[in-house]
């Protein structure tokens, strides 16, 4: 019989236990409401049989179960046998105030149970802290106001006795629910007078303005202790003690003026070259260093008339130098021309915090110069309900006519070349054969490798191409499969 729930009187036959026990422990009978609660089913005899699975408890859905199991020999009345014990551990997370029911079993013929537990859950209350002279959990921000977009750094401090024996921790997070956050780092460990303390940092981005709470941190601590069982030996108990930093109130302020990033930077760029020749690359590299973060920064972009422009993801560093952090954000681009043109100044607005100013900051203006430059020749359409005369003869009567003949001659050869292509078989003439690249992914492998061939600095230029409308251009689809093969593999 396979038991399902905890609900009603449990009920397990052994009918070869002899001598045996059951027993059922919580690690707490009073806990707060968001804590996780472990029940501990043991049953220790010389046969017993496999514990069934449990999914849930007086109606709370069971989160993560154990199982462990041990042999000892023991003497008793002049006779050595051999005792097991079997130990089912049920983890879950009460709602409210229940019950744990009696957990039976049948030992020589005569039930065993099991007393029923009351489980108390407390509400939360804001701003509480949990702690025991052994275990504690605290938190520590960097600011508590601070300006939407500005990052901001959480401590938790997990402190434990250091001549304790602990058998595992179960740590649980602070909940960002209205923040942005990242893990940084993998923390520390020190020693300090009696304690063992254990350092984690978490880099904060708040999602909104306005007064927010920061829920606190939990941990569920199993200290070792030695239970003596029947047969006179002991087996290692866990023994559960749960802790929980105080939540924190930060207010969040956002910034009055147009900003595009958050923080204290400065730019640096620098060009390769303003002289080249016809389709050759000019690279161009833009970083910001400074205080603040810039993982959610888009960058720049670049739209140059008859140029082609491409360029990297952005690579953003980040560091944390005492309490706070310093971000460096690269990114390059290349543009190819036939013909000289100008990379226009591009402006970045950064709200500095610490005065509540924008600061603009301003990358420079080139121009290339392009060796046997093409000339290029702008011409603009004219869009006007009458024919022009180019002849200089006035008559509209004259031109109206040949323009009525000409539009319905071009409905007729419309509608043919319609029914025409209506009934042809369909063929895909572009479907390659084998394997075939998306575009995205052949430029992602060819355009690091740019400055290896022309082979393959020309692939690039005619992808991008086509990647910005460009349809006129002809790829070599084999030419193209065996460059990705090959650069793939260099990867």
């Amino acid at each position: 019989m396979i038991i399902k729930s905890l609900g009603s009187l449990l009920f397990l036959t052994f009918s070869t236990l002899y001598g045996g026990s059951i027993s059922a422990t919580l690690d707490s009978q009073e806990v707060f409401e968001g804590d996780t609660v472990i029940l501990t089913l043991a049953v220790t005899g010389k046969n017993i049989d496999y514990i069934p699975e449990i999914d849930e408890i007086a109606g709370q859905k069971v989160l993560n179960i154990q199982r462990r199991s041990g042999t000892n020999f023991v003497h008793v009345n002049g006779v050595n046998s051999m005792e097991k014990t079997q130990t089912l551990m049920l983890e879950f997370r009460p709602e409210d105030n229940l019950t744990i029911p009696s957990f039976s079993v049948k030992v020589d013929g005569k039930m065993e149970s099991t007393k029923p537990i009351e489980l108390v859950v407390k509400k939360s209350a804001t701003g509480m802290k949990r702690e025991t002279a052994n275990f504690s959990l605290d938190v520590k921000i960097s600011k508590s106001k601070f300006y939407l977009g500005e990052s901001v750094l959480l401590t938790v401090y997990f402190k434990q006795r250091t001549n304790v024996d602990v058998m595992q921790i179960e740590y649980q997070p602070p909940k960002f629910k209205e923040f942005f956050s990242k893990q940084f780092g993998n923390g520390k460990t020190y020693k300090k007078g009696i304690y063992t303390i254990q350092e984690l940092n978490y880099l904060l981005i708040a999602k909104k303005a306005g007064e927010l709470t920061l829920e606190p941190a939990r941990a569920k601590v199993a200290k070792r202790t030695r239970q003596q069982q029947m047969g006179g030996w002991y087996i290692d108990v866990p023994k559960w003690t749960q802790v929980s930093s105080p939540s924190l109130i930060v207010n969040v302020e956002a910034p009055t003026k147009p900003h595009d990033i958050v923080g204290d930077y400065r730019l640096t760029q620098k060009i390769d070259q303003t002289k080249i020749k016809a389709n050759k690359p000019v690279h161009l590299t833009i970083e910001l260093l400074g205080e603040g973060t810039l993982d959610d920064y888009e960058g720049v972009e670049f739209t140059i008339p008859n140029v082609t422009v491409y360029s990297d993801d952005a690579k953003v560093e980040s560091t944390l130098v005492g309490k706070v952090l310093h971000s460096h954000y690269s990114r390059s681009f290349v543009f190819v021309a036939d013909h000289n043109f100008t990379i226009p100044s591009k402006t970045i607005r950064a709200y500095n915090y610490k005065t509540g100013e924008i600061k603009l900051l301003k990358t420079k203006s080139y121009s290339i110069d392009v060796e046997g430059a093409k000339l290029l020749q702008n011409s603009s359409m004219v869009h006007t309900q009458n024919p022009i005369n180019l002849s200089g003869n006035s008559s509209s009567n004259q031109s109206r006519l040949p323009t009525l003949l000409a539009l319905f001659l071009a409905f007729i050869l419309g509608v043919v070349v319609t029914y025409f292509f209506k009934y042809l078989p369909k063929v895909n003439i572009w479907k390659p054969k084998g394997k075939s690249f998306r575009g995205d992914e052949a430029l992602k492998i060819l355009y690091p490798k740019m400055g290896e061939s022309k082979e393959v600095e020309e692939m690039v230029r005619k992808l991008y191409a086509i990647k910005n409308g460009n349809r006129k251009i002809e790829i070599d689809k084999q030419q193209l499969k065996e460059l990705v093969e090959r650069y793939r593999d260099k990867q």
